[in-house]
C-alpha cells in the first residue's frame, strides 16, 4: 500500500548499490517520482490512486490517505529501484477530493539509466483541476494548466538528492541572477537571430502556415515551466492566437537551456496571403513553478512566399 511507495523512496533507493558486469560497469538503475501540488492534502485531496509500471506492466496499484495511520504528505516520493538500463517505468495518479471522480488525472514516464538514480518531477496543479482544465489525450498528459508529453527523456532528468523539493538543482536554473530569455530560430536546433531578420512562412500538416521558432533561456526551470507565443502585425493592426506548450528544455552551452521546433502558427485570425512581406512582433514568455517569469521579443520580416 502506500507505505511500500515511501518505503521505496526513502530507504531502498537511498541504499541502492547497482550490481556491476565483470569490467565494473553498473547494469542497474533507479528513479524517484517526485510530486508536489499546489492543491492542499487533506483539504482538496483526500486520496491518491497510484499506479507503478515497469515496460508497462503493473508492478504496484496503491491507494494513499490523507488521513489515518500512515497519511501521505506532499512532496510525495515514488520510488523504482534496482531496474535494468533501457527499462521503461510509468506512474499513472489520480487525486481525489470528496468525490468519487477524481479531481486531477496526471501520468509521466522516462527510462532507466544504469549507475544513476534519476529524478522526475510531477506537479498536480490545480489549473488542472474542474471543468476549465484542458482534456489532455495520451501522449499528453495536463501539467500547470497545459497539456504536455508524458515521457520526459532521461537526457532531460536530473540526479536525485533528498534536497529536490527544495528546488536547490536544476541544470537551467542556477540562480545566478534574474531570468534570462531569447528568442530564434529552428526546427532542429536554437538558431540565434536579430531584428527583422526573414522568417520563412510554410505550410503546416493541417492545413495552417507557421513560422518556426526557437528559444535560449536561464534561471527558468528546465521541465514544467509554461512557455507561451504571442504576435502582433502592425500593418495589420493585428493579433496572433497565442501558442502555449510544456516542454522540457535542453542544457545548451554557457550555462543556458534551449527549446527549439515551436511552429507558431500565424494564420489563425486571418488569411495567410494578408500577411506575406508583412512585419510580426513575436513575444515569448517562460513561467516557471516557482513563479518566475522570463519574457523577450524579437521583430521579424515574415516570407513574401510559402513552403
Amino acid at each position: 500500500m502506500g507505505i511500500v511507495i515511501r518505503l521505496l523512496s526513502l530507504l531502498t533507493l537511498l541504499l541502492l548499490v547497482p550490481a556491476c558486469s565483470g569490467g565494473g560497469e553498473p547494469l542497474r538503475g533507479g528513479l524517484v517520482v517526485g510530486v508536489t501540488s499546489d492543491l492542499r492534502v487533506g483539504v482538496d485531496v483526500l486520496r491518491l490512486h497510484v499506479i507503478r509500471k515497469v515496460n508497462g506492466a503493473v508492478v504496484s496499484d496503491d491507494e494513499l490517505f490523507s488521513d489515518g495511520a500512515s497519511p501521505f504528505e506532499m512532496p510525495l516520493e515514488i520510488g523504482f529501484s534496482d531496474l535494468a538500463d533501457g527499462d521503461d517505468v510509468d506512474v499513472e495518479i489520480e487525486a481525489f477530493g470528496s468525490t468519487n471522480s477524481p479531481l486531477v488525472v496526471r501520468s509521466a514516464g522516462s527510462t532507466i539509466r544504469a549507475g544513476r538514480t534519476l529524478l522526475l518531477r510531477v506537479d498536480l496543479a490545480a489549473a488542472c483541476a474542474g471543468s476549465s482544465a484542458p482534456k489532455c489525450e495520451a501522449p499528453q498528459t495536463c501539467t500547470g494548466g497545459v497539456c504536455g508529453a508524458v515521457y520526459v527523456s532521461p537526457a532531460n532528468l536530473e540526479d536525485y538528492n533528498t534536497g529536490w523539493s527544495k528546488g536547490k538543482t536544476d541544470i537551467c536554473k542556477p540562480n545566478d541572477g534574474p531570468p534570462a530569455l531569447f528568442i530564434g530560430k529552428g526546427q532542429a536546433d536554437y538558431l540565434p537571430t536579430s531584428d527583422y531578420d526573414l522568417a520563412q512562412i510554410e505550410a503546416g500538416p493541417q492545413g495552417g502556415h507557421h513560422i518556426w521558432v526557437a528559444l535560449r533561456m536561464k534561471n527558468l526551470r528546465q521541465s514544467g515551466s509554461i512557455t507561451t507565443l504571442t504576435g502582433h502585425v502592425d500593418e495589420l493592426d493585428l493579433d496572433i492566437n497565442p501558442f502555449t506548450v510544456i516542454f522540457t528544455f535542453d542544457p545548451a552551452e554557457g550555462g543556458y537551456c534551449k527549446l527549439y521546433g515551436l511552429r507558431f502558427q500565424i494564420d489563425g485570425a486571418t488569411d495567410v496571403e494578408a500577411l506575406l512581406g508583412k512585419t510580426l512582433l513575436v513575444k515569448a514568455s517562460v513561467k516557471d513553478k516557482d513563479g518566475d517569469v522570463g519574457t523577450a521579443e524579437r521583430w521579424v520580416k515574415l516570407s513574401s512566399d510559402i513552403l
